[in-house]
């Protein structure tokens, strides 16, 4: 009795599983979701894909979300709000429904089995998953940057009289639109928008506090003089010297006068002004950049900065004495300055009235000085150029340009520490070619009054020195 209730019950048993695996094999090559299966709290379990999307449709009509408002975020703060309709957010009905389809009809026979079972015992809910129009956000991001951004603010080194005074750095940020589309993407796509943040990066600025700590003093300057009723060429030299105003030098490099001014161009804001060129003063734009670099190489020497490149000029120029002087043009001629310090120099210059001044900033060193020396000889008289005039009488003479002799400039720099010169070093070796006189001599019919008298005018006077002498600045 025991054994046929025994064979029954088993036989019983194998029947039912294998009725119920013919069932489930069955479900699985139907087009019907498992029964159990939720969407986002919606009931979709027993239906087909058509059905499921349009209960969805239903359940999720544009109108009950498109004008959620959602808080966008930046370090704490709501820096706007905006609807869900701007971002093109609504539900991905479709993608919930074939997301529905695949529960119970895995690769796997017991993983199926054990989904279908769970749906069929306690139910699965499954997430809406949601569309947006990145597009739409990226615009929205661009938009918001503008605000948001906020751009680093360098140190900066101001000089009240002989006193530094430092204004420290602070950082800017900047929102990082990619990172944050990538965030957005994630919360978006998974209905998460209590609220949206902004990834921000942080932005340090070119000169930090840290940067210009070391700086309490000046440690060399130059001043030189121009005319300001020239006035483009005193424009010129505001605008070059603007570009060197607050240039931080850091240990080792070296500076680049061309670099630091850049091309002068009408497009930059140079003007037509006087230049000087093989000898010959002519119009040009960017006439009086060069005065400003001879002051900051002057500047330079006087700080004990190593001279990388520099230029004479082809002819001694009014504003610095032979040998102090440097000549640049864009693309071929610049000065090149460098650090040879383990501590920052930085740059100041002003410009008041005709007077020009750069001053190099930097760790002061109270018991040593900079003492420039410059030899200078006398190699050549200039030679006597005539203009064969007819529009002055016979024998009258107009000396148009006095000319001057020819030099050989030898400049050393001499370093003095406790009052004992420690080193001496030669700075450069210029030979400034004469310059030649130039007279206008009268080729035209001889008059009574010009018979008795020979006249001679000058109109331009050049720079002259003594032969062998020797002059220090410090």
């Amino acid at each position: 009795m025991w054994r046929w209730f025994l064979t029954g019950t088993i036989l019983g048993v194998f029947l039912a599983a294998g009725g119920g695996w013919l069932l489930f094999r069955w479900w699985q090559n139907t087009e019907r979701i498992a029964y159990g299966v939720r969407v986002q709290g919606v009931d979709i379990g027993g239906l087909k894909a058509t059905e499921a999307v349009q209960t969805l449709d239903r359940a999720f009509p544009e109108t009950s979300f498109a004008k959620i408002v959602v808080p966008i975020v930046c370090e704490g703060q709501i820096v706007r709000r905006v609807r869900l309709k701007e971002l093109g957010v609504k539900p991905d009905e479709r993608k919930a429904v074939k997301n529905a389809l695949e529960i119970g009809r895995r690769q796997s026979f017991l993983e199926s089995l054990r989904e279908f079972v769970t749906a069929w015992q306690g139910g699965i809910n499954l997430p809406m998953p949601w569309e947006w129009d990145r597009r739409s956000a990226e615009h929205l991001l661009v938009q918001l940057a503008q605000r948001v951004d906020r751009p680093p603010q360098r140190a900066q080194v101001q000089l009240d009289g002989k006193s530094v005074r430092i204004i420290p750095s602070q950082d800017g940020i900047s929102v990082d639109i990619g990172g944050t589309l990538r965030l957005w993407q994630k919360r978006l796509s998974r209905g998460e928008w209590e609220n949206l943040p902004l990834i921000v990066k942080t932005v340090r600025p070119e000169v930090t506090t840290e940067d210009v700590a070391t700086i309490d003093g000046i440690i060399g300057q130059a001043t030189t003089y121009f005319r300001t009723a020239e006035t483009n060429r005193a424009y010129n030299i505001r605008l070059a010297a603007s570009r060197l105003d607050h240039v931080l030098i850091r240990p080792g490099e070296t500076i680049s006068f061309n670099e630091l001014v850049g091309p002068r161009t009408p497009k930059r804001g140079f003007r037509i002004a006087r230049v000087l060129v093989r000898g010959e003063f002519t119009q040009d734009f960017g006439g009086g950049v060069c005065q400003v670099a001879g002051t900051l190489y002057l500047a330079a020497l006087r700080s004990g900065m190593e001279v990388v490149r520099r230029h004479r000029h082809s002819r001694p120029v009014s504003y610095l004495p032979p040998g102090l002087d440097a000549t640049v043009n864009f693309g071929s001629l610049d000065l090149k300055l460098r650090n040879p310090f383990p501590t920052p120099l930085y740059l100041r210059t002003f410009v008041r009235g005709g007077r020009l001044t750069v001053i190099v900033l930097g760790k002061r060193q109270p018991n040593r000085i900079y003492r420039i020396v410059r030899y200078i000889e006398r190699v050549n008289e200039p030679r006597e150029e005539q203009i064969q005039d007819q529009s002055l009488p016979v024998g009258v003479r107009k000396v148009m340009e006095k000319g001057s002799s020819g030099y050989r400039v030898e400049v050393w720099r001499l370093v003095i520490e406790n009052g004992v010169i420690v080193k001496r070093e030669r700075i450069s070796t210029d030979l400034y070619p004469p310059q030649p006189k130039r007279v206008r001599v009268g080729t035209g019919q001889m008059t009574t009054s010009a018979s008795s008298t020979v006249s001679e005018q000058v109109s331009n006077n050049s720079l002259q020195r003594n032969s062998g002498t020797v002059q220090v600045t410090q």
